[in-house]
């Protein structure tokens, strides 16, 4: 007999029930494992009982214990992992669950393995237990965190808006939902504050293979919803006795107003918008703006030794620092960066620091530093600082735990024995039982674990009748249980497993239903179920792209409704592997999939007109792109469906959105295969969805179409017209002039060399950091596919072929770099608004018009060169690449590689000029001599990369 075993198991349940009575468990009648999947496909699905219990040997982990090696279909949830459960689990929640599991978390899919064991011994056992998995890694570390009755409220708006409530019950009144929700334990006893923030951060890392996914919260909002979770324990009398928390970290006050001083008494007149924790002085704060916000710091500085302390801040506008509350740095007022200090004498221990800034316009920066006694100037550390708090959070009935190595011990060999190790695998442990494979189980048996009164040994799940019936059926059915699964039953059945039919409907499967008047939108429009419930998936492996969806399971990226409050989740691949590549199987239409159109500009033009609300069809009257918002409602960013969705999905999408989606708000455009626009992109349906395609197969670089302003409003967009504007840019110089192009090819010209610097497609040029309160801070290009031309400028008079070529530095307002190019004479603009750059060099006069040069599948730039000079002009050189490597691939066609970039040039007319490539300065260089002709000259360069 060992840990209390007895023939005499209804005796030692009696005893156990009053035991546990007393204790203050209820003895109601035992709840069924709630397990969401099998009841949907239960219900909703009419599965046949034999699918129903493959499901329930997954969630109840069935095969751990039973090996099942040609099983599959068995989706195995597996357990938490317990290597350190003492760390995150107090005594008293573990001391409870493990003697009644079904009482402490009715529904639980965990077994009660202590069922038949007499009262004494299962006492014994349980104490050994709760020694054993307290010693890993624990005990639990005191409470620190403190709560409150506006973080919790907030945690209760979180808990049934972010998704939650999902799978969880809501607690706001809201009827029970037909499928059973995931029941929560008595949290409030299980867990400190600190805890269940960190796992509500990553479930994944505690419970790698089971179900609950990341919803991704910030840690504000993870902390705010631990403190709802928990918030019986603000009412704890033990918290009245417990010392001030004191956390590590740093409280902030933000604001957004206008003030002009970062002293207290400005701030006293101020109201925060919101409250964060930081660990260190910064102003990368959460949701803030780029001008006239302030914010200010307070926490307790633990100074290490008595001593003479001096303190400086250097701030981008005021600061201010107080100790002890008075003013000790004053480096108040708006200005650039600039660094004030003070010194104090002060004693050991907590010191009350406040620490104020305020920022108006332009630049922005904020550093606090510290030195004293062995301490060398430094940035004050994280572990000096501690955020003034009131009394901690502390879970019910705490008690203090000492250990006893000798019951650890033996707890650890009765982990072991009891089989727990087979769900919960620890290093060094192996179960000391053995179990019977799954295809030997006699189902039957009434004393077995699908019994309705399993004997001792075996665990008690309080399975109900037709759960039972359903694990029987399954096993039964060996054959069908080594039959892999179609691609749709993966589906079907990874959804139920992690309960996606909570969220999304497949089929007749799934949805929200009697939930769903907790699914809410974050934005104030009428969009329908759209809005606030999660799509639906029925087309979802026709729809997006399988890196897409990764993407979205997986890593949490690519979400395009943000208009829904209800979060989509991050789930492991432990858990969910298998379902991208299901999806994109069951999803795949028979026979060959419609092959995208190729890339052209003139027809992406085409797309750019149609999305826009000029002339066009006024998608963008919901959807915005890139950032910028729509005009109206809040519908999905179209910047990410390049890469995102399927070019056969978007086809049907657009000719009949009602078909794929009932109840939709989007407008079918081609009703009976026609177009109102008859005068675009071709005028039929196939040519302008492919145009609509070609555009926003570009993503992110994409220009925006007309009616909507980028996000931020500083970021310039050349629509039906070029964009000319002097700037100061990186890597060119402060007497920069850009021109951008609606062919989506835009130039940089250095006014200080006097030459053409660079090149880019996309996006065009983003003014914030110039224009931006006091201004005058480079900024880079905004697009892709950056390159640079040769360095040094474009036209040199040289004593001879192999003399070297000038140099210049860039980015420079050094006077003897400047002019190296020639000088400048600014520049004109033709009749359809494109720039000529004008300058003379040596009395030659140079007219260069940088000009897009469109093609079927990349928009090129060609350079148009007129010279001029009233005098002979000798020895006039033209640098038209440099680079790496240099070789001619057709007479005047050069390919050009320089280790970043690839080009090719290509110079017309050609035989004119004699080119050659020659070394010079550690690299190639491919030039030729100007001819002029009447005192005239002219070529084009046609530049492609």
């Amino acid at each position: 007999m060992r840990y209390g075993y007895t023939s005499g198991m209804m005796k030692g349940c009696v005893l156990a029930a009053l035991c546990l009575a007393a204790a203050g468990f209820s003895a109601d009648a035992p709840v069924a494992p709630v397990v969401a999947g099998y009841y949907r496909l239960k219900d909703e699905g009419k599965a046949p009982p034999a699918e129903l219990g493959q499901v329930l040997l997954g969630e109840l982990n069935c095969t751990a214990c039973h090996a099942a090696p040609d099983a599959r279909r068995i989706l195995a949830k597996g357990a938490p992992d317990l290597h350190d459960a003492g760390a995150r689990i107090t005594p008293q929640y573990l001391r409870h669950f493990i003697a009644n599991p079904h009482g402490v978390k009715p529904g639980t899919t965990m077994p009660d393995l202590l069922h038949g064991v007499e009262a004494q011994g299962k006492q014994d056992v349980v104490e050994n237990l709760t020694e054993y998995l307290i010693s890993l890694d624990g005990p639990i570390k005191p409470a620190t965190q403190e709560g409150d009755a506006v973080q919790a409220e907030l945690g209760k708006q979180l808990y049934h808006t972010v998704g939650c409530i999902a799978c969880h019950a809501a607690e706001n009144g809201s009827p029970a939902a037909k499928v059973p929700s995931i029941p929560l334990p008595n949290l409030a006893e299980k867990t400190t504050v600190n805890e269940l923030e960190t796992f509500l951060l990553d479930p994944v890392k505690v419970r790698p293979g089971s179900r609950m996914p990341s919803s991704g919260l910030g840690q504000d909002e993870a902390h705010a919803l631990a403190v709802y979770l928990l918030r019986n324990q603000l009412d704890n009398p033990q918290a009245a006795l417990a010392a001030p928390a004191k956390v590590q970290g740093i409280q902030v006050e933000y604001f957004e107003e206008h003030v002009s001083s970062a002293s207290l008494d400005a701030f006293s007149k101020l109201k925060h918008k919101s409250k964060h924790k930081l660990n260190e002085f910064t102003l990368n704060v959460a949701g803030r703006r780029d001008e006239n916000f302030a914010l200010k710091f307070f926490a307790v500085l633990d100074v290490p030794r008595d001593g003479k302390y001096t303190f400086y801040t250097t701030s981008d506008d005021g600061s201010f620092l107080y100790l002890d509350g008075k003013p000790v740095v004053d480096n108040d007022g708006a200005h650039g960066p600039a660094t004030k200090s003070g010194t104090v004498d002060l004693h050991a221990g907590d010191h009350p620091i406040v620490v104020t800034f305020f920022q108006e316009g332009g630049g922005m920066e904020l550093k606090v530093e510290w030195e004293g006694p062995n301490i060398k100037r430094q940035q004050i550390p994280t572990s000096s600082l501690y955020a003034a708090a009131g009394r901690p959070m502390i879970p019910l009935s705490s008690e203090k735990f000492s250990g006893n190595t000798q019951k650890a011990e033996a707890g650890g060999k009765a982990f072991a024995e009891l089989g727990c190790i087979s769900c919960h695998t620890l290093p060094n442990k192996k179960s000391e039982r053995q179990y019977k494979a799954l295809n030997d189980l006699n189902s039957e048996s009434k004393s077995g674990c699908l019994g309705a009164h399993p004997a001792s040994q075996a665990p008690l799940y309080d399975l109900n009748d037709e759960q039972r019936t359903a694990l029987k059926a399954a096993i039964a059915d060996k054959a069908g249980l080594s039959k892999a699964f179609e691609p749709s039953e993966q589906v079907v059945h990874t959804m139920a497993a992690l309960n996606c039919f909570a969220c999304h409907k497949r089929g007749n499967i799934g949805g929200p239903g009697d939930r769903s008047d907790n699914f809410k939108m974050t934005a104030e429009y009428d969009m329908g179920e759209e809005g606030k419930i999660p799509p639906l998936l029925n087309h979802v492996g026709e729809k997006i792209e399988a890196d897409a969806l990764e993407q979205i399971v997986f890593e949490g990226k690519l979400r395009v409704r943000p208009m829904m409050a209800t979060r989509m989740p991050v789930f492991s691949k432990q858990a969910a592997g298998t379902l991208v590549d299901a999806f994109q199987k069951a999803d795949t239409a028979e026979g060959v999939a419609p092959v995208a159109p190729p890339l052209n500009q003139l027809t992406a033009k085409d797309g750019r007109l149609l999305v826009g609300v000029k002339g066009g069809l006024g998608c963008v009257n919901c959807h915005g792109m890139n950032g910028a918002k729509s005009l109206g409602m809040p519908a999905p960013d179209l910047g990410s469906v390049a890469g995102r969705i399927k070019y056969g999905w978007m086809r049907k999408w657009l000719d009949n959105p009602a078909a794929l989606v009932p109840g939709t708000r989007m407008p079918q455009f081609f009703p009976e295969h026609e177009t109102v626009l008859k005068n675009v992109a071709g005028g039929t349906e196939e040519s302008q969805t492919n145009a609509i395609w070609t555009y926003l197969s570009q993503g992110k670089e994409m220009a925006l179409p007309s009616g909507l302003m980028p996000a931020g409003g500083y970021e310039l967009v050349p629509t039906d017209t070029p964009i000319v504007l002097r700037s100061f840019v990186s890597g060119v110089g402060s007497r920069t002039t850009l021109a951008g192009f609606p062919e989506m090819v835009h130039v940089a010209f250095d006014g200080n060399g006097v030459r053409l610097a660079k090149a880019w497609r996309g996006r065009f040029y983003d003014t914030k950091s110039v224009w931006q309160g006091r201004g005058g801070n480079a900024s880079p290009p905004l697009g892709i596919d950056i390159i640079n031309m040769p360095p040094g400028p474009s036209f040199a008079v040289l004593e001879n072929p192999d003399a070297s070529w000038p140099k210049i530095q860039e980015a420079t307002n050094d006077e003897k770099f400047r002019n190296i190019g020639g000088h400048s004479k600014g520049y004109e603009l033709d009749k359809e608004e494109r720039p000529v750059f004008r300058y003379i060099l040596n009395g030659i006069e140079i007219r260069e018009q940088p000009m897009p040069d469109v093609k079927a599948n990349k928009t090129n730039l060609i350079r148009k060169f007129d010279l001029s000079s009233k005098e002979p002009a000798r020895n006039l050189y033209f640098m038209a690449a440099a680079g790496t490597k240099i070789e001619e691939k057709s007479p005047g066609v050069w390919s050009v590689e320089d280790g970043k970039t690839s080009m090719t040039v290509a110079i017309s007319p050609a035989g004119k000029f004699k080119l050659s490539v020659r070394d010079s300065d550690g690299h190639k260089q491919l030039l030729f001599p100007v001819i002029f002709e009447n005192g005239t000259a002219s070529f084009e360069v046609e530049v492609t990369w």
